[in-house]
């Protein structure tokens, strides 16, 4: 009997007992440079888009360092995670390549996710290591990212570029970071206080959730990882 089926015969208790590797080392620090970078960049942006923000550049020693905090830490933002990308050929591209895969299950998945967000059940097809709704908000995210680095590499030189595009790069600079910002407002509420989704949290910080909330939520990757990588599922106490 294969180990795949004999996952697939575990009960709930069972699985209750034990935890599977959602996340690698890089994925995680990868994650977390992203998050953090967004978070500096939210705050030192405000202060150098907003005059009634301005006063609370004072913590990082006013508006001018602001301005250079926000260039430095977005470039190296961007840099990180290209080398994370470049560390992790295994699963960091995947988070790309995966989601641009968007078959009928995700749909299915993505039409039904409105009735899990606001804390209900539904019906879905089994998922891979990413689920619909997943796919769209990487896909968003990384769409956005792109188009916000640019921007901002366009409005920190210039003189490189034609006047039109550098007016251009201002708008929408300044509106796919409040786009994104609501996105990570959703980001937040779903890994932090939704009843069911925020047990996956622990994945972020040691890259292990519980087995029985990956084999519910990601019944394919999990069945898959199962049969093939075993080692990456353990018992806990």
């Amino acid at each position: 009997m294969s180990i795949a089926m004999g996952v697939n015969k575990m009960d709930t208790k069972s699985l209750a007992k034990k935890e599977v590797l959602r996340f690698s080392a890089v994925e995680r620090f990868t994650h977390g440079v992203h998050a953090a970078a967004f978070i500096l960049l939210l705050f030192t942006g405000l202060g150098v888009l907003l005059t009634g923000f301005q006063p609370a550049m004072k913590i990082v020693g006013g508006i001018d360092i602001a301005r250079d905090i926000h260039r430095v830490v977005g470039a190296l933002a961007v840099v990180l995670v290209i080398v994370g990308f470049v560390l992790d050929r295994k699963n960091l591209p995947g988070w790309i390549t995966n989601s641009l895969k968007f078959r009928k299950d995700d749909l299915e998945y993505a039409k039904n996710f409105p009735i899990e967000f606001f804390g209900g059940h539904a019906p879905f097809p089994p998922q891979g290591k990413f689920n619909g709704g997943e796919k769209m908000n990487i896909l968003l995210m990384f769409t956005m990212c792109v188009f916000i680095a640019l921007s901002g590499f366009i409005m920190w030189f210039p003189a490189a570029f034609p006047a039109g595009l550098v007016r251009w790069s201002y708008p929408v600079h300044s509106g796919l970071v409040l786009l994104l910002t609501a996105v990570l407002l959703a980001h937040l509420y779903l890994g932090l206080l939704h009843p069911d989704s925020n047990r996956a949290l622990k994945g972020i910080f040691t890259g292990w959730v519980p087995a029985d909330f990956a084999r519910e939520h990601y019944e394919e990757w999990f069945d898959k990882l199962a049969e093939e990588e075993p080692e990456r599922i353990k018992t806990v106490k």
